[in-house]
């Protein structure tokens, strides 16, 4: 879907256009993608966030950053000054993902593709990042890749792959009801997620 690679067979359509007639320019331009190794630039926080528009002001910045919960935090540390190591390793995996967020916001797409994007993170972070997906989602057209299935619950449709085929696809409700692949993985996870969450009380 990122456009990365184009099918051999059978056809990938947007907005009724199929993809290989998409020029990669235009289809880019349009298309923001937030995984769990989104690479965040040795840069200070502005410029990150100018590398996706360019003419961003301080203000828009600070209230994406407000949406993911960081703005308080960058406030703190430096400001829009602050310069991000390489590989991010002066900030948390959960910030480095909230940012890339904050990013992505800012760039005002009207695709996102979320890629694992809540892979590794704390618990807090996976919050926050849910959250503005499902508010995305309500103006934008948002994919999102999950092995956590906790997380597609909402969607409009999943499609649930096995062995690198599609297996299934529909809604939550009704790919439950169908007591398949899709149903087994998410009652296993449930349970497991219970389980730990009752050890930890």
């Amino acid at each position: 879907m990122s456009g990365a690679l184009r099918p051999e067979s059978g056809t990938v359509t947007i907005g009724g256009k199929q993809i290989k007639d998409l020029s990669r320019e235009n289809y880019y331009s349009r298309l923001a993608i937030v995984s769990g190794s989104t690479y965040i630039f040795n840069e200070t926080i502005r410029a990150n966030f100018m590398l996706a528009k360019s003419s961003v002001t301080d203000d828009e910045i600070y209230a994406a950053l407000e949406k993911v919960n960081l703005s308080e935090f960058i406030r703190k540390s430096g400001g829009l000054e602050k310069v991000i190591t390489e590989d991010a390793a002066n900030i948390s995996g959960g910030q480095k993902q909230r940012l890339a967020l904050a990013i992505s916001l800012v760039a005002d797409k009207d695709i996102y593709i979320f890629d694992e994007a809540t892979s590794n993170i704390d618990i807090e972070s996976e919050a926050v990042i849910m959250a503005n997906i499902k508010k995305l989602s309500k103006t934008k057209s948002v994919i999102v890749i999950s092995h956590r299935l906790a997380n597609v619950v909402p969607a409009d449709i999943i499609y649930y792959m096995e062995a690198g085929e599609v297996e299934q696809s529909g809604t939550h409700k009704e790919l439950m009801l169908r007591r398949g692949g899709y149903a087994r993985l998410y009652a296993a996870q449930k349970e497991l997620e219970e389980g730990y969450a009752r050890v930890n009380v």
